[in-house]
């Protein structure tokens, strides 16, 4: 009797642990088939399209990382990445076709003017609209699902003037690529608010081609002595050259915008002894920052960047806000990112009421084609 009671509690035993580890296969199949999904919508074929590349790269890179770490709530991330084309309507239609997709955050987009259009559609939704790349300020101060890491043209405006007058500057002009309207005009509006000196601007589409000559003639006409280049990498880098064909000699500034591998690649030399105002320093000196270029390096065979950095940035900090809000929807995210300080890759973080940042703004310049670090402004 000793012994069927021993055998049968053996046999119920085995029975006992065959059930639990089917539930556990189970429990793993099922986690494998119900990842979270976030939408990455960027521009990857439009103009600028290159830098495109180093955010998705950044992006993809940290849906690695977090994954190692168990992911959100013990759900993988499954990062869906759309190409707007650099264009309002692409960018509409690719986000409706990840809201459709039940993603709960959509991380785009990678200019102003696209985050523009895609941002009535996305915030309407529960949907957190989410970048590290859109500058605007007709966005800036409102209680809505729009958050961002990067600061915006106001804040930029706000420090070139401080810039242009430290160093005595009295005429500027500005050239001004109208592929990314929203964030231009709103650069050149802030920086005129606070620079009252002389101020001329040359507006021009890359979409259209462009007549060098002529912007050349109309930007030197009034002999500024500062040019700042509200452009992108390649375009600040083909206007470089004709400053330099052209003999220019005083002061040149561009922006983040232009802070990409591309602009060396485009300048041809010309970009030594530029500057640059950007919330993004060159290199960082942490254990964190140092893995990520190797990381960067080891994955995508490409040295890290400021439009790599931001997004890796920007999706590690989401993935620590989702892993402690209510639920996974917009409005719940949302609040987790108000609620806290975030120690990120690129310093610390903090959101304000409205989902705006505000971060240390840095002169970088060109030397020996690096950017480097010349202090915070």
């Amino acid at each position: 009797m000793k012994t069927t009671n021993s055998f049968f509690h053996k046999r119920t035993a085995i029975r006992l642990l065959l059930s639990l580890f089917s539930c556990l296969i189970l429990c793993s199949c099922e986690n494998k088939q119900a990842p979270v999904i976030i939408g990455l919508c960027i521009n990857l074929s439009g103009p600028g399209g290159v830098a495109g590349e180093h955010i998705r790269n950044g992006a993809l890179l940290a849906v690695q990382d977090i994954n190692k770490a168990g992911g959100i709530k013990g759900h993988p991330i499954e990062l869906l990445v759309r190409d707007d084309g650099g264009t309002g309507a692409g960018a509409v239609e690719e986000d409706r076709k990840l809201i459709a997709a039940g993603v709960p955050v959509i991380i785009g987009h990678s200019i102003s003017s696209t985050t523009m259009a895609a941002y009535p559609v996305v915030t309407s939704q529960d949907i957190l609209l989410f970048t590290a790349y859109s500058a605007t300020t007709k966005l800036t101060g409102k209680q809505d699902l729009f958050f961002r890491t990067c600061v915006d043209c106001e804040l930029y405006g706000k420090k070139t003037a401080k810039l242009l007058n430290k160093r005595g500057i009295r005429s500027v002009a500005f050239l001004m690529d109208m592929t990314n309207p929203d964030f231009v005009n709103d650069y050149y509006r802030a920086t005129v608010k606070y620079f009252r000196h002389a101020v001329s601007a040359v507006k021009f589409s890359q979409d259209n081609g462009g007549d060098w000559d002529t912007i050349m003639s109309k930007l030197l006409k009034k002999r500024p002595e500062a040019i700042i280049l509200l452009t992108e990498a390649t375009m600040t880098g083909v206007a470089l050259q004709k400053l330099r064909a052209r003999g220019y000699s005083g002061f040149r500034l561009a922006t983040l915008w232009a802070q990409t591998p591309e602009l060396f690649r485009y300048a041809a030399g010309a970009a030594e002894g530029l500057s640059v105002i950007s919330f993004i320093r060159p290199t960082i000196d942490s254990p964190q920052f140092r893995m990520f270029q190797y990381e960067m390096q080891q994955e995508f065979h490409e040295a890290a960047n400021a439009r790599s950095a931001r997004s890796y940035e920007l999706m590690m900090i989401l993935a620590q806000a989702m892993n402690h809000s209510q639920s996974l929807t917009g409005t719940d995210i949302a609040a987790e990112l108000q609620s806290k300080t975030f120690q990120s890759l690129l310093g610390k973080v903090t959101f304000d009421r409205f989902g705006d940042v505000v971060r240390p703004v840095y002169e970088l310049t060109v030397k020996e084609g690096r950017f480097r670090i010349i202090g915070e402004i």
